[in-house]
């Protein structure tokens, strides 16, 4: 089994909440040899991915995760900036 954990921190505990709620739709249905446990503890935002597939397939789940999250960070800076 691989896996990977990831801590991102953030300025201020709105902001994982809201990350938190954009990338949660995505990770329903999941392959029964992957799972994605989020949670937000304060202001920090952890990810925890788990897979019996290639650790290549790791390395695509977390780009596709960063992706998302990045496209979220831009998205909600568009909207405060407008």
């Amino acid at each position: 089994m691989h896996s990977a954990v990831i801590h991102l921190r953030f300025d201020t505990p709105e902001l994982p909440q809201h990350i938190f709620a954009a990338i949660s739709p995505d990770n329903v249905p999941l392959p029964s040899d992957l799972t994605i446990h989020c949670e937000v503890k304060g202001v920090e935002l952890v990810i925890t991915i788990e897979t019996k597939r290639s650790i290549e397939s790791l390395q695509n789940t977390i780009e596709d995760l960063m992706s998302a999250i990045d496209l979220s960070l831009r998205t909600m800076t568009s909207v405060r900036d407008d």
